[in-house]
């Protein structure tokens, strides 16, 4: 009995251990002095849970609607959908979307494949370079937004995109081509998801 028990002992640590490595290493932009206002937000226990959040504007139309993946430690993944206004003073809408158990392989899968093909690595400069022909342009558009949190580091991605068809000689156009496409397969496994759940 006494064997036994020093076994259970010695292996209990080591599955600890796989299920908080679930998060690879990623390498981020910089470092925050405060844990990102999510964790609080969200009201999660886990701190170094990774959030990624999908989302886009239309200022002075509309605020930031986005959706908010979670990928926590212990293996688990919830989904968020988030309205924050444009006037401070009004209250920013949180909305829980069911995942069930047998879906959160499907967000690990492509978190991972991100992760091994650097897709989180974006040139920011040329993301954001603001091309003279386009500012001519007089209509709309939104702005596209991508940001990763886990505790206090950060990636944040932005990028104003018109509505007309980019020329491929732009200055940044195969910067913005990745993130649309990144934030585009995001949002296919969330609408997977939303047709298949219903809200909490």
């Amino acid at each position: 009995m006494k064997k036994l028990i020093l076994c259970i002992f010695i292996f209990s640590p080591m599955i600890i251990c796989c299920q908080n490595n679930q998060i690879k290493e990623i390498v981020f932009e910089g470092e925050t002095t405060e844990t990102n206002r999510y964790v609080n937000m969200l009201k999660l226990k886990d701190q170094n849970a990774l959030i990624i959040q999908i989302g886009y504007s239309s200022y002075p139309i509309r605020g930031l609607e986005s959706d908010l993946v979670v990928y926590m430690n212990n293996g688990q993944v919830r989904l968020y959908k988030i309205s924050e206004p444009i006037n401070d003073q009004l209250e920013t809408k949180v909305k829980r979307v069911g995942v069930k158990k047998s879906e959160y392989k499907l967000f690990w899968k492509f978190l991972n494949t991100c992760i091994s093909q650097d897709k989180f690595n974006i040139n920011k400069p040329r993301l954001n370079f603001e091309d003279a022909n386009l500012q001519q342009v007089i209509s709309g558009g939104k702005t596209y937004h991508f940001r990763l949190y886990q505790n206090k580091k950060y990636i944040t991605y932005s990028c104003f995109l018109p509505n007309i068809d980019m020329p491929l000689e732009s200055t940044g156009f195969e910067e913005k081509q990745r993130l649309v496409a990144l934030m585009e397969d995001f949002e296919s496994i969330i609408k997977n998801i939303n047709g298949n759940n219903t809200n909490n």
